[in-house]
């Protein structure tokens, strides 16, 4: 490796280990097509998805985007979104239907909006469960239009990213070791 090599990765190191901050991870569960069946813990609840950060942190907000259709005799109201740091704890962060205007009645419901939520998960592991506050007993009480989504952000201080410029500046250093290599 050249003088100048080292001197641009020293340099390029020296700006990344200075510009890095703490993160803010984003995740988006896309609800397309999932179901919402039974209450929270039964044995049917079928729909519950993982993401995994990779560091430990705090969700510090929900935002969300959905449409569904409820089945008679289910009712819009009782389709529920539930955000968990793992799958058997109580419940970290719950969106109800309800709260924003969804009747008791079987039909299409389509909301969206956003909640500071506080759920800490030590492994970085985050659930999103979608179930019923009344079982019917019928399956699917509802599904998920196209569309759809909930998105997570994450507060992971332990992971670091790069600036925009130190990402940048490694770039430009790939390009010239690419061309240094064509050269000789």
């Amino acid at each position: 490796m050249s003088l100048f090599t080292k001197a641009a990765v020293g340099a390029a190191v020296a700006a990344l280990s200075s510009s890095a901050s703490a993160a803010i991870l984003t995740h988006t569960f896309d609800l397309s097509g999932a179901v919402s069946e039974g209450s929270f813990g039964a044995n049917f609840m079928v729909t519950s998805m993982v993401h995994n950060f990779g560091f430990a942190g705090t969700v510090i907000m929900i935002e969300w985007d959905v449409s569904f259709e409820a089945f008679s005799p289910s009712w819009m109201s009782e389709a529920q979104m539930a955000i968990d740091s793992a799958i058997d704890t109580s419940l970290d962060a719950d969106v109800n239907p309800g709260a924003f205007g969804a009747a008791n009645a079987p039909g299409v419901f389509a909301y969206s909006g956003m909640l500071a939520a506080n759920t800490a998960s030590a492994d970085g592991i985050i659930y999103l469960t979608l179930y019923e506050s009344f079982d019917d007993g019928i399956n699917p009480d509802a599904i998920y239009r196209q569309g759809s989504w909930f998105k997570v952000y994450f507060d992971a201080p332990g992971a670091v990213i790069p600036a925009p410029g130190g990402v940048a500046l490694l770039g430009g250093l790939g390009l010239i070791g690419a061309a240094r290599r064509r050269r000789g």
